[in-house]
């Protein structure tokens, strides 16, 4: 398996993409407007981008999913709770999806936004556990997502604590977590 983080400095937003070395294909998580980087990164790994998933309906950034499905002829993924008027499959908590050796589960962590999804990963190749988490807006650096963009902030803050929160609770200590913005973001 192969990953990147794809990170555009001037906002801090990050974007990710996964590899499955035996089938020659990867998916991008969340991917910005620019979409050459992607299309990029999967011709130098002799990748076809079979993929492109968004976490949530983003209001921080303008996504580049729909181009990006355009470009490369991939999958679009979305959340089953978003509200969007465009073709997509559509994915809730506890959906799996493989790709070679690497398999990709949906985890739903509602607060930022109700739709929210992270993505748990495996690659089968190291072993059967999940080794890293894609968190979008759910998880920042050193911080929790604000919840009061796509409801009242006390009804977000609880759910961000109430539902969300809890689904890291079954994490091994050794999953790593990337988040969907890092330092340096508005």
């Amino acid at each position: 398996m192969w990953f990147e983080q794809i990170v555009r400095k001037e906002t801090g937003c990050a974007a990710y993409m996964v590899g499955a070395l035996d089938s020659g294909e990867c998916a991008v998580f969340d991917p910005l407007w620019d979409v050459q980087p992607y299309l990029d990164m999967a011709a130098a790994y002799g990748a076809r981008i079979r993929y492109v998933i968004d976490s949530h309906s983003h209001a921080d950034h303008v996504s580049g999913a729909r181009r990006l499905v355009e470009a490369s002829g991939a999958e679009l993924i979305m959340p089953a709770l978003a509200d969007i008027a465009f073709e997509a499959r559509r994915v809730s908590g506890g959906d799996r999806m493989t790709m070679g050796e690497v398999s990709l589960e949906f985890v739903h962590t509602p607060g930022h936004r109700p739709e929210q999804l992270c993505l748990l990963i495996t690659d089968h190749s190291r072993g059967s556990q999940p080794w890293c988490m894609l968190t979008a807006d759910f998880l920042l650096v050193g911080d929790v997502a604000r919840p009061d963009l796509a409801q009242g902030g006390v009804e977000g803050a609880e759910v961000t604590f109430d539902l969300a929160i809890p689904q890291l609770d079954g994490l091994a200590d050794y999953v790593e977590v990337y988040p969907g913005h890092v330092a340096g973001s508005t």
